[in-house]
């Protein structure tokens, strides 16, 4: 893959490992409401998901940023410990072991009543990775979970 601009190896070759990682990433992180609300339109996703990639500011910062996933993925499938990385979905229950809300948000761990009110992911920032023994949590958006629960 040529190291200065990634965009000219997905047009050299829009089938390889790297324009798969590309087109499967780009769908995953960037989802259809958040693209609408930048463009007006699914252009992007539209391209993409039939695997071509638009030639665009936007689409360009996201291929440099997947190159250094991509990159990261690579050298630490020769790293010891193994490492792993893990990413949560959309309405997953909150978890403080693997999760940590992110910092503009402090005010929901200040109210988090453990025992009591639930929380759901919203939007997951960055990935949580386990490094032999050593875990990072991956950082989420979250909102309370409404209880259904009705006492008479």
């Amino acid at each position: 893959m040529k190291l200065d601009d990634p965009i000219v190896a997905l047009m050299e070759d829009p089938k390889s490992s790297f324009a798969k990682f590309c087109r499967t990433k780009y769908l995953l992180v960037i989802h259809p409401k958040m693209e609408e609300s930048f463009f007006g339109n699914l252009d992007h996703r539209n391209l993409v998901a039939n695997g071509v990639h638009p030639h665009t500011p936007f689409y360009r910062a996201f291929v440099r940023m997947a190159r250094c996933v991509w990159y990261l993925q690579g050298f630490t499938a020769f790293v010891e410990p193994k490492s792993e990385m893990f990413g949560v979905k959309q309405g997953s229950e909150f978890s403080e072991v693997y999760m940590e809300v992110l910092e503009e948000l402090k005010e929901y761990e200040a109210s988090f009543d453990r025992g009591q009110e639930r929380y759901k992911v919203e939007f997951m920032v960055m990935p949580g990775f386990k490094l032999g023994e050593t875990l990072i949590r991956s950082q989420v958006y979250v909102s309370s979970v409404v209880s259904t629960n009705v006492t008479h």
